[in-house]
């Protein structure tokens, strides 16, 4: 490429400026995105390494339980303290709890960490350390301290007094002290708690799960402390904050895989708006690249020069994309220091992937986006000065676009359908491909999907303007491959929307005929669900007491438990399932309807229940003899009492209440570090006769009123609460959807604007013949109006079809036949219809403002 051609590429970039900013913005916004998802996480990296670093500083050694089966007790832990080869031992453990105020408010974190610490002076502590600023330090089971930022977050003083629950107990305690750390602990909520009064009150029998050291000699600590205490675990702090940090990095990937995920997302729908704004360059530069070709620049010049503006347009947009990325994650630390969950401030993270990787993305999607538009503008032949082009026919592209969307129909309708019997990764495998086929297909054939369906489309929509509407029906379907290009980005991001809309309406009338058919209950008592601290646990209690009320006839209380059944009885046992068993305590069948296959299946006699198909394929009949483990290691027999037809809520395997407790309490026996208990996530009730619900739910609130964060519900209520869930996910998607469905209006907008600049002749000729400005506004907002109605009817139904199918291929996991929300998209097609007037309104207002006589003599 010529150093002239350069130049003249250049200077017609920086005459259209208008041009540029628009092409511009559809790779900025896409790389911006990428850009984020890389600092974001590195950023969060930085800052949890500090963390991370920070609670391991100063810890040369960690001792643990190990499989020898010896539990790390007090005497132990006194015996390792005392050893002469070390300063100080500390318990590392913290224990998740609910925080409320004595109004009884809960003192919630926006989805931090809740919990109590063992407090620990600056002589005893070997890391963390917490030194007090006001206040004294606390002691006794009764007395807390609270770190300042919480303090401050809270409005919490000294003499306050706080109820900790957790799913053991309810304890009130006072604020003695208020405390600091050299790093602030982010958006976690932490009480410190006196060691010993701790230990009495967090771990079962004096078990601790690890004790941090820190020695007279570092370096041959570990050593010697596995030498001379052979039966546990040691390892250094090093280690471990090594192996801390790489499970940080491998749950922060998945946010970097989120965020990059609807990066590419704009990206992708960035590629039709800038092969679009190319393609109408092309056409609008005829007799430019037809005079350039007159005076001996070759078709392959006239190609690279077109390329060459394109990578000027993807490097600058990627620069822009990576600054913007910049300050996409400031806003997204800010939201989350206003939302309680500031980060350590370790500055932003930069490495070489997260410039280099936007800025080649950026820019190969918008050479490759502008690659078909330069081979038509280097094809260009003198003799196409004289007149305009429209870019060629549509055979073949129909043609293609056909074949590729029923190829995408079939495999969308045999994994959706069709193979019902295969598994679900299988028929998942073949839906996506179908998507890939189906979305590519709508992509190649919509200008004929245009051609048939814009007329009686704009004709309805231009209905009430009359000859101004139809003069706008026509203008927009002068041009299908045009306006099918501008039209499916707004379907892609409308069709994505749509679809999870399906998906989570599904899920949600899914759970609910669930927990109506599943529930045999007048009301349910739960905790809150999600959060800071996950699936409140029900306190035991809690359910003694609700047994002992009058107006109650059946409690069963559901919950689980990390174990598993094994193979046989020795260590070496392998699992024959997940780690996870469900736990009823009362008789199962009150609260959930269960069909029994064999033996009974009511719990009277303590034992085990398993599915008919997890008998079937692990070889369990009614009275075989069971072995109920943990990471292999086996803890006790049981009877397999009955088993029954496969029930959702139940899963695989039941296991008894006071058999899951033992069980348990076999694993702290044998020294298994941070041994879990059994999590009561709900509790069915039934009423006694004559008790309604209302006098039923008044009594039960006596009882849970002490535990703040519990509530009774009716089976409806409680469906309610669980989808509740699923709204708050699909906000989060619906937000990030809408970075696509913001790059979709910016390609109307850039758009019309280019086909103002393009129609100015024609607009002049109207204005000279009596139109109005007013009505020339009109009509340009009526075309984009009718743009944005067909690319969200062609989202919409691209959106049903794909949800139809995944939801189709989810069937074996609880989804009930797919569920429309028709408001919901009767919605979106409105919203598209406001997004098109929002759109029309600049180049309406240009296109209005041509001077006739000057228009028409260019």
């Amino acid at each position: 490429m010529s150093a002239a051609l350069r130049k003249v590429s250049i200077r017609n970039l920086l005459a259209h400026k208008v041009r540029l900013l628009l092409t511009v913005l559809a790779v900025v916004l896409g790389t911006a995105f990428v850009a984020g998802s890389f600092i974001f996480t590195n950023t969060l990296k930085g800052a949890f390494d500090e963390i991370v670093s920070s609670n391991f500083d100063g810890i040369d050694a960690v001792v643990s339980s190990s499989d020898a089966g010896v539990p790390l007790d007090a005497a132990w832990r006194e015996k390792i303290a005392a050893d002469p080869e070390v300063k100080r031992a500390a318990i590392l453990s913290t224990t998740p709890v609910v925080i409320a105020n004595s109004d009884r408010e809960q003192l919630r974190t926006s989805g931090a960490p809740v919990h109590v610490a063992p407090y620990y002076d600056a002589t005893d502590a070997v890391s963390h350390v917490a030194t007090v600023v006001t206040g004294a330090a606390p002691h006794g089971t009764q007395e807390v301290a609270v770190h300042e930022a919480d303090s401050d977050r809270f409005n919490i003083k000294i003499g306050d007094e706080l109820i900790l629950i957790d799913s053991d107990a309810r304890r009130d305690v006072t604020v003695s002290a208020i405390v600091t750390t050299e790093v602030r602990p982010g958006g976690a909520f932490t009480v410190y708690m006196d060691a010993p009064a701790y230990i009495e009150s967090y771990l079962p029998n004096g078990v601790a799960g690890q004790l941090g050291v820190s020695g007279k000699h570092a370096d041959s600590l570990v050593e010697h402390l596995t030498e001379t205490y052979p039966q546990f675990t040691v390892r250094s702090g090093a280690d471990l904050a090594a192996e801390t940090t790489e499970r940080v990095t491998t749950a922060l990937s998945f946010i970097n895989y989120f965020l990059l995920a609807f990066g590419l997302i704009a990206l992708f729908v960035g590629t039709f708006i800038i092969a679009n704004t190319f393609a109408m360059i092309v056409a609008q530069r005829q007799r430019e690249f037809a005079l350039l070709r007159s005076i001996g620049t070759s078709q392959r010049q006239l190609t690279r020069g077109i390329v060459f503006e394109a990578i000027l347009v993807g490097v600058f947009g990627s620069i822009l994309g990576v600054a913007a990325g910049f300050g996409l994650v400031r806003l997204i630390l800010a939201g989350m220091a206003a939302a309680g969950m500031e980060l350590p401030n370790t500055g932003m993270q930069l490495s070489v992937e997260t410039v280099l990787v936007p800025l080649i993305v950026g820019t190969v999607v918008t050479v490759l986006s502008a690659w078909a538009p330069a081979r038509r503008a280097g094809q260009v032949r003198p003799v196409a000065a004289m007149r305009q082009q429209d870019g060629g026919g549509l055979k073949a592209r129909t043609i293609s676009g056909l074949i590729v969307l029923l190829l995408g129909v079939a495999a969308v309708v045999a994994g959706g359908w069709l193979l019902a019997e295969q598994s679900t990764e299988s028929r998942a495998s073949v839906v996506a491909v179908g998507a890939v086929c189906l979305i590519t297909g709508v992509a190649l054939f919509s200008p004929a999907i245009v051609r048939a369906v814009l007329p009686g489309l704009g004709a309805f929509i231009g209905l009430p303007f009359r000859a101004v509407g139809k003069l706008a029906a026509t203008n927009s379907q002068r041009n299908p491959r045009r306006t099918a290009t501008t039209a499916f980005a707004l379907a892609l991001g409308i069709g994505l929307v749509t679809a999870f809309s399906m998906l989570g309406t599904t899920m949600k009338a899914s759970l609910t005929d669930f927990t109506d058919n599943a529930l045999k209950a007048d009301l349910v008592v739960s905790g809150p669900t999600g959060g800071a601290n996950g699936q409140f646990s029900v306190p035991e209690q809690v359910v003694e007491a609700l047994s002992e009320l009058d107006e109650v006839e059946t409690v069963t209380a559901i919950g689980f438990a990390p174990l598993s059944l094994l193979e046989n009885s020795d260590a070496s046992a392998t699992e024959t399932g997940f780690a996870a068993v469900t736990v009823v305590s009362g008789d199962p069948t009150n609260g959930i309807e269960i069909e029994s296959v064999a033996g009974d299946v009511s719990l009277k006699q303590e034992g085990v229940l398993v599915s008919r198909k997890y008998a079937a394929n692990h070889k369990f009949s009614a009275g075989d003899t069971a072995t109920i483990g943990f990471n292999g290691l086996a803890l006790k027999t049981a009877q397999v009492v009955g088993v029954y037809a496969e029930n959702d809520l139940l899963g695989d395997v039941v296991v008894s209440s006071s058999l899951a407790a033992d069980a348990l309490e076999m694993m702290q026996t044998a020294g298994v570090p941070n041994a879990p208990k059994v999590s009561l996530a709900f509790v069915p009730l039934q009423a006694a006769d004559g008790v309604d619900v209302k006098q039923l739910k008044q009594a039960v609130e006596t009882v849970i009123d002490d535990y703040i964060v519990l509530s009774a519900n009716t089976k409806t209520e409680f469906a309610g609460a669980q989808a509740a869930l699923i709204d708050q996910m699909l906000n989060v998607l619906y937000g990030l959807l809408a970075l696509a469905l913001i790059v979709a209006v910016l390609g109307i907008v850039n758009t019309l604007a280019l086909n103002v600049i393009e129609r100015r002749q024609e607009i002049g000729m109207l204005r000279a013949v009596g139109t109005h400005r007013r009505q020339v506004r009109t009509m340009i907002t009526l075309e984009a109006v009718q743009i944005a109605v067909y690319g969200a009817l062609l989202g919409v139904g691209l959106g049903l079809t794909l949800g139809w199918a995944f939801i189709r291929t989810l069937d074996e996991q609880g989804l009930g036949n797919p569920v429309i929300n028709w408001q919901q998209l009767g919605l979106l097609v409105l919203f598209s219809a406001v997004v098109g007037v929002i759109a029309a309104v600049l180049p309406a207002r240009n296109a209005a403002r041509t001077p006739p006589l000057e228009a028409i003599t260019d």
